[in-house]
């Protein structure tokens, strides 16, 4: 009697050894990336965390940004992806480029970023094109002077509400297309109105965006503190 007394209690603890608390499950299992499928699945393992979910802040512009989504054509999302932004931290994700993604899961991807579109909040200004060559430098500086000078201080490097755009840190990192973008659609996750926005007064104009990009990206300088001879890949 005694010794069934003291097993009991062991056999007890064994059996509750068999699902411990933190024991992984079959869905914590680890997959290849050839075996993820689905929107949410591939975008949070390949997207996420550069470009967040639209609420939390992330290093570059969130994909679930109804304006950014309106100006980008389906070709030019599909091709990033694929082949990534050469010389910027945007990598290839296809098998083909260099990445792990088949052109299945690419165009997943792609597909499940296009279900994001939503034309119910776009502003009613004319929204300027996705792309558009540079556009006048001293005009640029004065359109950033009204439109953006408010929040990142008149010569960019700062103010009251923004950080710097012309550090050449940051500007090393990003293209001339991820500053006319992001002059375009805005980072509403970090407080940046879009182009509409920044003074709902005045629209910023087709114009305007290509000269403040051309303003913005003439702080380009490389390791010697020169201007580089040719402008970074546009994404």
């Amino acid at each position: 009697m005694k010794k069934a007394l003291f097993f009991t209690p062991v056999l007890a603890l064994t059996l509750a050894s068999c699902n411990p608390p933190g024991k992984p499950t079959l869905a914590d299992k680890w997959k290849s990336p050839a075996d993820v499928s689905g929107f949410t699945n591939l975008y949070a393992q390949n997207c996420l965390g550069c470009h967040g979910d639209g609420k939390s802040i992330a290093g570059s512009i969130t994909l679930k940004n109804p304006l950014y989504l309106s100006i980008v054509s389906e070709d030019k999302l599909r091709s990033i992806t694929a082949g990534g932004v050469p010389g910027h931290n945007m990598p290839a994700l296809a098998i083909e480029n260099g990445g792990s993604l088949s052109n299945e899961q690419i165009e997943t991807i792609v597909k499940g970023l296009i279900a994001w579109r939503d034309v119910s909040k776009l502003p009613t200004a004319p929204i300027p094109p996705y792309s558009a060559p540079l556009g006048d430098v001293a005009a640029g500086k004065a359109a950033f002077s009204q439109s953006c000078a408010s929040c990142h201080g008149n010569d960019g490097s700062g103010g009251p509400k923004a950080g710097s755009v012309v550090d050449k840190n940051y500007l090393n990192l990003v293209s001339d297309q991820y500053l006319r973008t992001v002059t375009i659609a805005g980072r509403p996750e970090l407080g940046c109105p879009d182009f509409a926005n920044r003074d709902p007064a005045t629209p910023m104009t087709p114009a305007s965006v290509a000269n403040i990009t051309a303003w913005l990206s003439s702080h380009r300088l490389n390791e010697f503190n020169q201007a580089p001879t040719s402008s970074p890949a546009n994404k």
